[in-house]
């Protein structure tokens, strides 16, 4: 590695003079970027909720039909996130292998850093998470009953049970009804009642933009 860096031993040994601290930096650096998270914003994400959703206007005015769509598109994303990128599976697979190696770290400064970098990570995972789904459940009218923080580091749980399932050939199935199960426990009415045409081709509208989760999160848990 130090010859294809181009570097000497040197000048490497300067930098890390134990062989501990040049794992314990190469390993916090990769912690930075471990973590997957395109699959929670941009086009596709917005996509994938929006074909979840549906065109019809009408199964969007009660609150049974809002929670059912709220339902799929969770669902949906889900699945979207873990089975159809491998790009995103191939960082969830890293960070959980960087999440099992630091228990077998050394007490100290090292293990210190890699630490703090894979605490990094996932918080700012579960920030972007917490977001999303204030989002969302403020589209369809619904709130949290538990903070959407928490609601974030529960699917952060959920995602990777099953990215250690299905590695190892536990035959965990499809993630998306274990989020669905997880929302439909954790999403109360905000606005229980019936919406009119317009307001439900409202929803559709906001659903059709570009990056549906670059707008400024619905107000509702904390």
């Amino acid at each position: 590695m130090v010859r294809d860096a181009d570097v000497s031993r040197t000048a490497a040994y300067r930098c890390w003079p134990q062989r501990e601290d040049f794992l314990a930096d190469v390993l916090a650096a990769l912690a930075e970027h471990a973590l997957p998270t395109a699959s929670t914003r941009g086009a596709r994400a917005t996509g994938v909720v929006r074909r979840a959703v549906g065109d019809d206007p009408s199964t969007l005015r009660m609150e049974a039909g809002r929670r059912a769509a709220l339902l799929r598109a969770v669902s949906a994303s889900a699945d979207d996130d873990l089975l159809a990128d491998r790009d995103e599976d191939r960082r969830w697979r890293l960070y959980l292998t960087l999440a099992m190696a630091v228990p077998s770290l050394p007490a100290g400064p090292q293990r210190d850093r890699v630490v703090a970098a894979v605490d990094r990570a996932e918080r700012t995972v579960r920030a972007r998470l917490a977001e999303n789904y204030q989002r969302l459940f403020g589209l369809f009218g619904f709130t949290s009953t538990v903070g959407y923080g928490e609601l974030a580091a529960i699917g952060l749980a959920l995602m990777r049970g099953y990215v250690v399932g299905g590695h190892a050939g536990a035959g965990t199935g499809s993630p998306g009804t274990g989020y669905a199960l997880l929302v439909d426990g954790a999403a109360a009415p905000s606005d229980p009642g019936e919406w009119d045409e317009a307001r439900c081709r409202g929803l559709l509208d906001e659903l059709d933009a570009p990056d549906l989760f670059v707008a400024e999160p619905v107000s509702g848990g904390e």
